[in-house]
C-alpha cells in the first residue's frame, strides 16, 4: 500500500506484529524518537518541521512565509510531536490524512487503513451501536467507527498519549470562521474567491505532473478545471457517459476541455459493471463505497490503465459554495437586519432561483420559522425498525457553537461535514493519490465567513463561485441551472437484481439484530416503482452496509480484545456518548 501508515505509541518490546504487519504492506520505517514506531508508504513524503514535529503528507503555508510549525500550515497531513507530557498527534483540517487508533498492548496502535491493523485487533468485532446509527443519521461521520473500539482521529482534530490514557482536543472549528463574516458585494468576493482557489489548486498541482481531472460538465468540477489552468497546471480530463440522457454531459464537459485547452476522454459507462449485491472490494472500518457508482469505478479504471494518476475532482463544491435550497437565507437575513426591504429581496432571490412564487417561499419562510432551528443530525428511519432507531446521533465537536447560528450557516455546516464523509468512500480512490481542492483550508474558511443569503443573490445558487469563475468558463457552462444524474442507471440495476437484494435484506445480518422493518422492506421490493419514486436508494444503502457488515465479521470472529474492551467500558460508565468527546 503506497499511501498506507501505521504506528505504535508505546513500548517498542510488545510491537513486533505492528513491524511485521508494516512489512507485509510495503512500509518504510521512519526514525522518530522513543516510543514512536512509525511506517508509511513509498507515497507520503515526510520531514521534520522546524519545531521538531515530524510530519507525514504534504505541508502548504497558510500566510505565503514559511511554516515552523504544522499549526502554520494547511494540506494534507500528520504531525507527530512530543514534549514531557507525551506524544501528539495532529491531523490537518479537512483534507488531513486518514489516521484511525485503537488501545493495543498498553499503548495506541494507529493506522491509515483497516487492513493493516486486522491481525493485531484480535478478534475484531461489530460496534452494533454504530451501525444503528449509520441506518438512520447518513453521513454523520463521527471519532466512532463501524469496528469496536477503533476510533477515528477526525480531521482538524489531535489525539494526545501519555502513557496512560488518550485525548483528543479539537484545533480548528467551523465556526470560527462562519462568525467572521464578510458582509462585500459579490464584486468584492468573487476575486478573493478565485484567488484563494487557484492559490490552493497551484499549491496541490505543483508537484503531481500527471492530473487527471473528473470532469462532469457541472458547475463546481468545471471550476476546478478553471482553476488547474490558471493555476498553469498540465492535466487531462476523463467525463463519465451514462446511457440514458439523464447523465450524459458531454456537451458541456466538451464545451470546458475546449474552452480550457485540455484533452477530455470520455468514458461510457457500462450497466453490467453494477453488481448492487457483491462483497466490497476494500473493506474499511466504516461502510465504504456506493455499490451504485461501481459503474464509474469500473469505467475509470479502464481510462486509466492501471497509470499511477492524481485524481482531481469538484467534490464539495454544493457544500462549501452553499446550496442550500431552503428558505433559510430569508430567516438569517431576516434575523440580521429586519423584516425590511433588504430581508425581502432575498425572500425574491430564493423564489426566484427555486422557480417559486414569491407567495410560496413567504408560506415556507412562515412555516420554517414556526418550526424553529433544526436541532440535531437530520434521520432517516425509512425501512428501520422502530425499536431499533437511536434516541439521539453520536455527538461530534462541531456540534458546539452551531446554536449561536442560525438556520442556513447550521446547514452550511452540515453540508461540509456530509461531504467529508464521502471523500473516501469511491472504490477506484482506493490507495490513489486524490485531491479535492474545493475543500482547501483557505477555501473553505472564506466561504464559510461568506453570509447566506449572498451565495443566492440575483436568484443564482453559488452565485459567488459563479461570478468568480465566470470570465474564463464557457457561459452556458458558468449560468447553467440543472444537474446531471444516474437514475436511469442506477434504477435499472435495482429491477434487475431486486431478487438479490431481497435475499440480502430479509435473509441478513441486519435483519437477525432486529434493525429493519421487515415487512415494510418486503413490501416495497413487491410493488414496482412509480415515476418519482427514488425511496429505492435507501434500500441500497442499507445493502450497501450489510454488506460490510458481512464482509467485516468474516475477517475474524466477533468480539473487542481485552484492552479494547476496558477502555470503551470506561467511557460507557461514564455516560458519554462519543468516547471521546472531551
Amino acid at each position: 500500500m503506497k499511501r498506507a501508515l501505521i504506528a505504535y505509541l508505546g513500548n517498542e518490546d510488545v510491537a513486533g506484529p505492528v513491524v511485521a504487519a508494516a512489512g507485509r504492506f510495503g512500509m518504510r520505517p521512519l526514525p522518530c524518537g522513543t516510543d514512536l514506531l512509525l511506517f508509511a508508504g513509498e507515497a507520503i513524503a515526510d520531514r521534520v518541521m522546524p519545531d521538531g514535529a515530524f510530519l507525514l503528507g504534504e505541508i502548504f503555508s497558510l500566510t505565503g512565509a514559511t511554516c515552523p510549525a504544522p499549526a502554520d500550515g494547511w494540506g494534507s497531513f500528520l504531525a507527530f510531536s512530543r514534549d514531557d507530557a507525551g506524544w501528539r498527534i495532529d491531523r490537518a483540517p479537512l483534507t488531513g490524512l486518514p489516521l484511525y487508533w485503537t488501545r493495543w498492548r498498553g499503548g495506541i496502535l494507529c493506522a491509515s487503513h483497516l487492513a493493516p491493523l486486522v491481525e493485531m485487533i484480535v478478534p475484531i468485532g461489530v460496534d452494533w451501536d454504530f451501525v444503528a446509527q449509520a441506518l438512520v443519521y447518513s453521513n454523520l461521520r463521527t471519532e466512532r467507527t463501524g469496528v469496536a473500539g477503533l476510533f477515528e482521529l477526525l480531521p482538524g482534530m489531535q489525539l494526545a498519549w501519555d502513557g496512560k490514557e488518550p485525548r483528543t482536543e479539537m484545533l480548528w472549528s467551523p465556526w470560527q470562521h462562519v462568525g467572521d463574516v464578510r458582509n462585500a458585494k459579490i464584486s468584492e468576493l468573487a476575486p478573493e474567491l478565485e484567488r484563494r482557489l487557484v492559490g490552493a489548486v497551484r499549491a496541490w498541482s505543483r508537484a503531481r505532473p500527471h492530473i487527471m481531472l473528473e470532469l462532469s460538465g457541472g458547475l463546481d468540477s468545471s471550476i476546478v478545471a478553471a482553476a488547474l489552468t490558471g493555476a498553469g497546471a498540465d492535466y487531462a480530463a476523463v467525463n463519465f457517459v451514462t446511457p440514458g440522457a439523464d447523465g450524459d454531459e458531454r456537451h458541456y464537459a466538451r464545451a470546458v476541455a475546449q474552452h480550457c485547452g485540455i484533452d477530455l476522454v470520455e468514458a461510457e459507462l457500462d450497466p453490467a459493471d453494477i453488481d448492487l449485491a457483491a462483497a466490497p472490494e476494500t473493506i474499511g472500518p466504516r461502510p465504504g463505497a456506493y455499490a451504485v457508482l461501481r459503474g464509474i469505478d469500473r469505467a475509470f479504471e479502464r481510462v486509466v490503465e492501471g497509470r499511477d494518476v492524481s485524481v482531481f475532482g469538484g467534490i464539495g463544491g454544493d457544500n462549501i459554495f452553499s446550496f442550500d435550497g431552503s428558505v433559510s437565507p430569508f430567516l438569517d437575513a431576516a434575523q440580521t437586519f429586519g423584516l425590511g426591504p433588504r430581508a425581502f429581496g432575498v425572500l425574491r432571490d430564493i423564489a426566484r432561483g427555486g422557480g417559486a412564487t414569491l407567495w410560496d417561499a413567504g408560506r415556507l419562510a412562515w412555516q420554517a420559522w414556526r418550526r424553529g432551528p433544526r436541532v440535531g443530525w437530520r434521520s432517516e428511519a425509512e425501512f428501520i425498525a422502530k425499536e431499533a432507531v437511536p434516541a439521539a446521533p453520536f455527538a461530534h465537536p462541531w456540534d458546539e457553537g452551531a446554536r449561536a447560528h442560525g438556520q442556513a450557516k447550521r446547514n452550511h455546516v452540515e453540508a461540509l461535514r456530509r461531504i467529508l464523509d464521502f471523500t473516501d468512500r469511491p472504490l477506484r480512490w482506493a490507495d490513489r493519490d486524490v485531491v479535492a481542492p474545493l475543500l482547501s483550508q483557505p477555501v473553505v474558511e472564506f466561504c464559510l465567513s461568506i453570509p447566506s443569503w449572498t451565495w443566492i443573490e440575483g436568484g443564482r445558487d453559488r452565485a459567488v463561485a459563479r461570478a468568480a469563475f465566470a470570465h474564463c468558463l464557457p457561459p452556458e457552462v458558468v449560468w447553467r441551472r440543472g444537474k446531471g444524474r444516474i437514475e436511469s442507471v442506477a434504477t435499472a440495476s435495482y429491477l434487475r437484481q431486486r431478487p438479490q437484494i431481497r435475499e440480502l435484506l430479509l435473509g441478513g445480518r441486519l435483519a437477525a439484530q432486529g434493525l429493519l422493518d421487515l415487512p415494510a422492506v418486503d413490501a416495497y421490493l413487491a410493488r414496482d416503482l412509480a415515476d418519482g419514486d427514488f425511496l429505492y436508494f435507501r434500500l441500497l444503502e442499507i445493502a450497501d452496509v450489510e454488506l460490510w457488515l458481512r464482509s467485516v465479521e468474516a475477517l475474524r470472529p466477533a468480539g473487542a480484545s481485552l484492552d479494547q474492551r476496558a477502555y470503551c467500558a470506561d467511557f460507557a460508565g461514564s455516560g458519554s456518548i462519543s468516547p471521546l468527546s472531551q
